[in-house]
């Protein structure tokens, strides 16, 4: 009576196969930019979801310059529209820390304003909200709208004229400064036309931003954002989100047949 042996796996085997396999997934990833994909989508998206916006808009502005005037008049439009803006007099609990206060409210914002003034440049909370909208646009995906108000964008842009000197800091911090002026300038916004109606262009502000919240309700989250330059007309540039979201949908697949490789590896006994 002969004894019926069982094959034995050879563990080296097993090894170098796996070895194989997830060489082939990582060459799938590396030639996806060959294809207009970019390999850092492959980062699991951190975007809040529409349960945890707590605003609908951050301006973030130079109190000196305009709060009594432009702002508020801005904020009074939002209100006929229904629009939830946060506003740093009236949202702010008495005696809260305004620096991590406001750092969250632009966190949970759908739509980033940067009201760019004469002497915005010159304020370090400011600066340092702009350090913050940047990275939530980069992390969150958070719509950033620039308005250029009595300054132009190639000011901001390269720092001159009234954006040429910045606060004194340390060179990190004023380097991040710069950094998101730039990035911010670099976006499509709207620009003060001379001689305009104020009031005619906040209803431009507004309608652009009434446009963006129903683009992010009629839109996944996980799509990126994708801002044109700016132009020194008020108009606005049109985005197309439509191949970051294809590209992220490949990425993901091949991230789950990765997964599902791990959890259940006899489903590939020429692996094993």
């Amino acid at each position: 009576m002969h004894k019926t042996e069982k094959r034995k796996r050879n563990p080296k085997k097993k090894t170098t196969n796996f070895c194989c396999f997830a060489v082939c997934v990582l060459a799938g990833a590396s030639v996806l930019p060959q294809f207009g994909l970019c390999v850092a989508t492959m980062a699991p998206s951190f975007a809040p979801s529409s349960s945890t916006y707590e605003y609908e808009v951050f301006v973030s502005f130079r109190g000196a310059d305009n709060r009594t005037g432009f702002t508020s008049h801005l904020f009074a439009a939002f209100d006929r529209k229904t629009i939830h803006a946060y506003k740093d007099d009236i949202n702010l609990p008495r005696g809260a820390k305004i620096g991590p206060e406001l750092l969250k409210a632009i966190e949970t914002s759908r739509i980033a304003v940067v009201v760019f003034s004469k002497e915005y440049a010159t304020s370090y909370w400011c600066l340092d909200e702009l350090v913050k909208i940047m990275e939530c646009k980069r992390v969150f995906n958070e719509r950033v709208l620039p308005i250029f108000y009595h300054v132009s964008q190639p000011e901001v842009l390269e720092q001159k004229g009234n954006f040429a000197e910045l606060p004194n800091g340390p060179e990190d911090k004023m380097n991040s400064w710069r950094a998101a002026l730039t990035e911010a300038a670099n976006l499509a916004g709207l620009h003060l036309e001379p001689n305009r109606p104020e009031s005619e262009f906040i209803e431009e502000i507004v309608e652009n931003i009434v446009k963006k919240l129903n683009e992010e309700s009629s839109t996944a989250p996980s799509l990126r954002q994708n801002d044109a330059p700016a132009q020194h007309s008020s108009a606005t540039i049109p985005h197309n989100d439509a191949s970051s979201g294809q590209n992220t949908t490949i990425i993901n697949a091949i991230a789950d047949w990765t997964r599902f490789f791990f959890f259940f590896p006899h489903f590939f006994p020429y692996l094993t």
